[in-house]
């Protein structure tokens, strides 16, 4: 059997990504005040976002594996109520799918949508057929992606969630920002309404050569 070479091994840095793969590449504002929290063993989630208000501040923290993506969403809802929620995560786990749907079944979310890496499907295909099965055929859209943040919006609240954490179990050294922040929520949720309106949604079961296709020729 051919063995390949592991990408991230390698000594030589890939090309960067055209900055024109998304319509606006780039926001410059002034930098936020932040409360910074340090993030002890024994804190969870709804501790490390207790402090998260309306006003204009921001939430930093690092977490050491004491909870998850998934635990951080479910304690801001809490806060907020009712509220649309977006991810976009390289990939993610069948229990914390499941997690967002019970969120959906209970009211905590009126909707959930995921883009996710264009591995993930042949990684994973039957989690790909989960998330279709639980929130709906369009509730997907796959492209080369590393990015992972999330979004929360409802007619009070918009709190965007940038994280290094997969929407998985992360036992490790982790790092949140979170905030109400109207402004970077629209500029992440036109980025994925961009990939909505143009993508196919039956790219996810493509080839890998369809899907980088139109990664180079679309995105």
């Amino acid at each position: 059997m051919e063995l390949t070479a592991n990408p991230l091994l390698f000594d030589w840095a890939p090309p960067v990504a055209d900055p024109g793969v998304i319509q606006a590449a780039t926001i410059k504002r002034p930098i936020a005040q932040r409360k910074r929290l340090e993030q002890m063993r024994q804190q969870g989630a709804a501790e490390a976002v207790a402090d998260l208000e309306r006003d204009g501040f921001e939430l930093f923290g690092l977490t050491r594996g004491q909870f998850s993506l998934a635990d951080l969403l479910v304690a801001i809802l809490d806060k907020t109520g009712p509220a649309a929620l977006s991810i976009s995560t390289w990939t993610a786990a069948h229990a914390d799918v499941e997690r967002m749907m019970a969120l959906l079944e209970s009211g905590a979310i009126t909707g959930c949508r995921f883009l996710v890496d264009q591995t993930l499907p042949r990684r994973t295909p039957a989690l790909a057929a989960q998330i279709r099965k639980l929130f709906g055929d369009d509730a997907i859209r796959v492209t080369k992606t590393h990015a992972k943040f999330a979004t929360i919006v409802n007619n009070e609240w918009q709190v965007a969630i940038r994280s290094s954490m997969n929407l998985n179990q992360n036992p490790r050294l982790e790092s949140f920002q979170v905030g109400h922040d109207p402004e970077l929520c629209t500029f992440l949720n036109a980025a994925l309404d961009d990939i909505w309106s143009r993508q196919d949604r039956r790219l996810q079961d493509a080839s890998s050569t369809e899907q980088t296709a139109w990664w180079n020729d679309e995105a």
